[in-house]
């Protein structure tokens, strides 16, 4: 009989976690919709992958999460970079030109 208690509190306890999701799993999705000039959109990639390990290795849940985290993170780091590519080339800013207005 004590065998079988024994089964019920480890499946219980496997059960609490696996019911967590991975907190890295949601702060990498989180900067990889907030990317403030592509800081974000890295940060969340490099956060995702970690996450992905850490899922595989503990069971937790956030699994997608991580993944549509580097996903995410990937779409608007091109975003970003397709952005300042257009500002600096439709606004003519140089390199050691300081950004300031010419006369």
């Amino acid at each position: 009989m004590a065998r079988s208690s024994a089964k019920t509190k480890d499946s219980a306890y496997q059960v609490s976690a696996s019911a967590r999701t991975n907190t890295m799993a949601i702060w990498s999705l989180v900067l990889s919709i907030v990317s403030i000039g592509g800081i974000g959109s890295i940060a969340g990639i490099a956060l995702g992958v970690k996450a992905h390990r850490r899922v595989s290795e503990t069971g937790e849940r956030g699994r997608g999460m991580a993944i549509a985290a580097v996903i995410l993170g990937v779409v608007t780091l091109f975003l970003s970079i397709a952005y300042w590519a257009y500002l600096g080339t439709h606004f003519n800013v140089t390199p050691g030109h300081g950004g300031g207005f010419s006369q």
